[in-house]
């Protein structure tokens, strides 16, 4: 049994052409986390929008981030209300905080996993550049105290995908594979599941449309976010898995497509 649940926790506004979507007018997009559930195991992969992003975002220079994608987060949507039970596992895809502010909200104690590289740069930021990277300082420093783990300890295993070829084994069954997805913040990475035919890919791209049509957001915007060669190459690598197995689905953690 593989079960997965895509949970909306929140969601913000921003510039449709900043995703790569046509327009000048702004634009919603959801927040999205996944719950896998397993016979032995609940994995929890990204957390969405919390109560500890608006903490956060309360005083400046981190309200502009607030000021810059407008957050709604209805209680309804708060992830405790949203999750049907708690997760055994959180793995966080990378560190913005429309991904990681929602951990605040699990009890202490449930194991979080990432990638060694956005472990890393969160306790090397300093207060200024950690809201540059989204995820100012108070949020940084919260999910720091959950002692994240790098991922990179599972064992790496070959995912069948000529062009992600390798992966980390999240649970020790092959069922559950992070993938490095490089380009977007720091240290992103996916999840293959290739049971359901799954791929949970984060930020690689903002929306299945944007694969279908080839749609890159601008450079400058790719640029502020991460690395802008690195981004087209990994969105280059998932269009042409899109082209040659039409049977995965991709699910791009802001897209309408993937809420539904």
């Amino acid at each position: 049994m593989l079960r997965l649940t895509t949970l909306k926790i929140g969601e913000c506004r921003a510039p449709a052409w900043g995703a790569g979507l046509p327009g000048l007018g702004g634009a919603t997009f959801p927040a999205l986390a996944t719950l896998i559930e397993t016979e032995s195991a609940c994995v929890l992969v990204d957390t969405g929008y919390g109560p500890a992003f608006f903490t956060a975002t309360r005083r400046f220079p981190a309200r502009l981030y607030r000021w810059l994608t407008p957050v709604r987060l209805p209680a309804q949507e708060q992830l405790l209300r949203r999750l049907p039970r708690l997760p055994d596992l959180v793995f966080l895809t990378h560190m913005h905080a429309d991904h990681s502010a929602g951990l605040i909200d699990l009890p202490a104690g449930i194991p979080v996993m990432a990638s060694a590289e956005a472990i890393a740069e969160l306790h090397a930021l300093g207060d200024l550049a950690s809201i540059r990277a989204a995820c100012p300082p108070l949020l940084r420093d919260a999910i720091l105290a959950r002692d994240p783990h790098p991922v990179e300890a599972r064992p790496a295993i070959p995912t069948g995908l000529p062009e992600f070829p390798q992966g980390r084994d999240l649970l020790g069954d092959g069922r559950l594979i992070a993938v490095p997805l490089p380009g977007h913040g720091t240290g992103q990475m996916g999840l293959w599941l290739p049971e359901a035919a799954r791929f949970l890919v984060a930020d690689a791209a903002y929306g299945r449309a944007m694969l279908r049509q080839d749609r890159l957001p601008p450079g400058p915007v790719l640029a502020r976010l991460g690395d802008a060669a690195a981004y087209r190459r990994t969105f280059a690598r998932l269009r042409a898995l899109m082209q040659r197995r039409p049977d995965i689905t991709i699910d791009p953690s802001h897209c309408p497509e993937t809420a539904r």
